[in-house]
């Protein structure tokens, strides 16, 4: 294997190892882990965002981009709903995150598309072939059954995907997602400044962004029978 070859696979698993500690045995990365601490993250990049002033979206834009190189993408999502509103919040964190997961795959094609090309042989040279030629049926149904984002963005890298499957395929896939949590923690934003009792929680608006995240969840079974039956259908 060339030394250049080892060189950015090196320097890559460097690159992780940092995020690792940061995610794992620092004060801050341990927040992402509890709910208590995901607040005071959403607090944190709420006043970093709003000091910014009238560049507070640009500012957000990096925020997101560059946190989920190496960061779950749930906590910025929420941070843009309640920062800027469910509908705003929407667009922003959707930018944020189609920034962030093309610039990880880029870094995964340039760092590992030469090591995964000289480990993926046989039956799994086979696999990396189909998914180049199907990649954005890949990408789509990966995104839409919440496969981890970040191993996503540069595991795609590493693969024989081109871009262009990869970035549509991940527009329509994380679309659904973003909007219902931004949804989600928008309504209880709204909810929240005139709160009286549990049963202000009961409406359609934290109601059916909560099923719909939920339904989500079952989303891939579904698919798989749906699928499984019409195979079977065309069968007989």
């Amino acid at each position: 294997m060339r030394t250049a070859t080892l060189l950015k696979v090196s320097v890559f698993l460097l690159l992780a190892g940092l995020a690792g500690y940061v995610l794992f045995l620092t004060p801050t990365g341990t927040l992402f882990f509890t709910p208590d601490g995901r607040k005071e993250l959403a607090v944190r990049i709420d006043h970093i965002v709003r000091s910014a002033g009238i560049f507070a979206p640009v500012v957000f834009l990096l925020v997101y981009a560059l946190g989920v190189l190496f960061l779950p993408a749930t906590t910025f999502t929420a941070a843009g709903a309640l920062i800027f509103g469910k509908y705003f919040g929407t667009i922003y964190s959707f930018l944020g995150a189609m920034a962030g997961a093309s610039a990880s795959f880029f870094l995964g094609r340039y760092f590992l598309r030469d090591f995964a090309e000289r480990m993926l042989t046989g039956s799994l040279g086979n696999l990396d072939r189909k998914a180049g030629q199907h990649g954005f049926s890949v990408i789509f149904y990966l995104r839409v059954f919440w496969f981890p984002f970040i191993v996503l963005n540069y595991g795609a890298g590493a693969t024989r995907i081109r871009f262009r499957d990869y970035f549509w395929g991940t527009f329509f896939g994380i679309l659904p997602a973003i909007a219902i949590v931004s949804f989600f923690f928008g309504n209880l934003k709204e909810i929240a400044a005139s709160f009286h009792g549990p049963a202000d929680l009961l409406q359609a608006g934290i109601l059916v962004p909560a099923a719909l995240l939920l339904l989500s969840f079952f989303l891939p079974g579904l698919v798989k029978r749906i699928r499984k039956d019409g195979k079977a259908g065309t069968a007989t």
